[in-house]
C-alpha cells in the first residue's frame, strides 16, 4: 500500500483540481459552522493542520481537504472549473453524464442478470470478489454522475466545499468500503485503522517553515517539510508546484477552442447515441435471456483481453516495467525514455516520495509514465516521455545527479541524506 502521506498529497493536488469550484468559500453545511471551521484552521500548528485533515478523511468528512487549502488555492481551483464551464459544449458534457447516469442505474437494477452472465463468470477474477465490490462501485458511479458535476449549468455555480461535504463524503464512504475488502496480512491494520492510529508531531519550526514527522502503523516514519501560506500550513511540495500546475491547467483550457470542440461534437454525439441505444435494449430486457442477447457481444472482447490485463497488473505489482496500457494508440517511443539509476535497493515506501517528486516536477504529469525496477542492490526508474535529458536532470530534487549521459539517456543519482 502507498505511504499515507502520498495519499494525502494526492488528495490535495489531484483530487481537488478536476472537481471543485465555487468562490473560495468554505462548505455551506450550515454556513456559519463551516466558516468557523475554516477560521479555526488558521490557528493550527503544522502537525495539527495535517491531523485535522487525516481525521476528516477517516470520518468521511471530505470538506476537511477543502479547508486544508489556502483561500487563494481554493479560488484558483474554482476559477479553473468556471473557465471550463464556459468552454465545453453542453450537449457533449451533459450528454456524457446522462449516459453515465443510465449506466450506473443499469448496474444497480440489473445486478443479478450481470453477475449470472456466463461470460462474466468466466473472467479470471473470483466471482465472490466481483459481488463484494459491486455495491461500492455502483455507489461511486451513482455519486459522481448525479452530483453537482453532472451539468455545465451546475458547474457555473458550483462550490468546492459544498461538493466535498456532500458528494465527496459519499465517495469517501464507498472508497472505505473498498479498502475494507482488500486483504491484509495477519495482524496488519486496515487502511481506516492506520488513519486512526496515525500520529503527527512537529520536529522543528522556524518562521513560516516547519518539519513534521508522520508515523503510521506498519509504515516507516516520514518527515515532511511544511510551509505557511495565508495562515495555512501545507506541504512544501504542494506550495512549490502550485503556480506551475495552475499555469499548465489554464494553458490546456486555452487550447480547448470552440473550433476543436465543434470538430469533435458530431463524432462524440454519435458515439453517445450508439451507447444509449444499447442501454435502451438492456433496460427494456424482460428476462435474463433477452438481457444476455444484448450483453454478450459487449463483454466478449473484455473476456478476450482479460488474461492480458491481469498479466500486466501482476507484472506491475511485482515491480516489472509495465507496457502500454490497453487503449494506448501507440507503444512507448524508446527515444523518449530516460533511466534514473540509484545505487541502493529501495523499498516501495522509499520509492514513493521519489515518484511523487517526479510527478510534481513533470511538465505534464497526466502523460508521464514511471516504472520502478529493483535489480540487486540497485533501483532503476524508467520514465517517459522525456525530451532533453540534461534539462530533466536539473529538475531532480530528491538527490544529486552524479552522472548524466545523453547518449544512453541515463542519469545516476546520489540520494539526499
Amino acid at each position: 500500500m502507498k505511504k499515507l502521506f502520498s495519499l494525502l498529497t494526492l488528495l490535495c493536488i489531484v483530487g481537488t483540481l478536476p472537481v471543485l469550484s465555487g468562490c473560495g468559500k468554505p462548505a455551506e453545511q450550515g454556513g456559519q459552522k463551516a466558516a468557523e471551521a475554516a477560521e479555526a484552521a488558521k490557528t493550527l500548528d503544522p502537525a495539527e493542520s495535517m491531523m485535522v485533515m487525516i481525521k476528516g478523511i477517516n470520518n468521511q468528512q471530505m470538506e476537511a481537504v477543502w479547508n486544508f487549502l489556502p483561500a487563494s488555492y481554493q479560488t484558483d481551483v474554482n476559477g479553473l472549473v468556471h473557465e471550463f464551464s464556459t468552454k465545453m459544449d453542453p450537449e457533449i458534457y451533459d450528454g456524457t453524464f446522462q449516459t453515465g447516469q443510465r449506466i450506473a442505474k443499469l448496474l444497480k437494477d440489473k445486478k443479478e442478470y450481470i453477475l449470472k452472465n456466463k461470460t462474466i463468470q468466466g473472467l479470471p477474477v473470483p466471482q465472490e470478489k466481483i459481488a463484494q465490490y459491486w455495491e461500492p462501485t455502483c455507489g461511486i458511479l451513482t455519486a459522481i454522475f448525479n452530483s453537482d458535476l453532472s451539468s455545465l449549468d451546475k458547474l457555473k455555480s458550483f462550490d468546492g466545499g459544498k461538493f466535498l461535504s456532500s458528494t465527496g463524503n459519499q465517495l469517501a464512504k464507498n472508497v472505505v468500503s473498498f479498502s475494507d475488502l482488500i486483504p491484509t496480512k495477519e495482524g496488519e491494520p486496515s487502511f481506516s485503522d492506520k488513519l486512526k492510529q496515525t500520529k503527527v508531531t512537529v520536529v522543528s519550526t522556524e518562521g513560516d517553515t516547519a518539519t513534521i514527522k508522520i508515523e503510521a502503523p506498519g509504515e516507516a516514519p516520514k518527515e515532511e517539510q511544511m510551509v505557511r501560506v495565508e495562515e495555512k500550513w501545507i506541504p512544501k511540495n504542494l506550495a512549490d508546484n502550485w503556480k506551475s500546475k495552475m499555469e499548465n491547467a489554464h494553458k490546456q483550457l486555452a487550447e480547448l477552442t470552440p473550433e476543436k470542440v465543434t470538430a469533435q461534437k458530431e463524432q462524440t454525439l454519435a458515439g453517445l447515441a450508439k451507447v444509449n441505444g444499447v442501454l435502451e435494449q438492456l433496460e427494456k430486457a424482460e428476462n435474463e435471456e433477452q438481457f444476455n442477447k444484448t450483453l454478450n457481444p459487449i463483454v466478449a472482447p473484455v473476456a478476450m483481453f482479460a488474461p492480458m490485463l491481469m498479466m500486466q497488473m501482476s507484472q506491475s505489482m511485482m515491480g516489472a516495467p509495465a507496457g502500454p496500457s490497453l487503449g494506448d494508440e501507440t507503444p512507448v517511443d524508446p527515444n523518449s525514455v530516460i533511466t534514473i539509476v540509484i545505487a541502493k535497493k529501495l523499498t516501495n515506501e522509499e520509492q514513493d516520495p521519489i515518484i511523487e517528486q517526479i510527478l510534481l516536477s513533470a511538465d505534464d504529469s497526466d502523460q508521464i509514465r514511471i516504472a520502478p525496477i529493483a535489480e540487486g542492490e540497485t533501483t532503476i526508474f524508467r520514465i517517459s516521455p522525456v525530451g532533453n535529458v540534461e534539462e530533466f536532470a536539473k529538475k531532480i530534487k530528491f538527490g544529486k545527479p552524479t552522472k548524466v549521459d545523453s547518449k544512453t539517456r541515463s542519469i545516476t543519482v546520489e540520494l539526499n541524506k
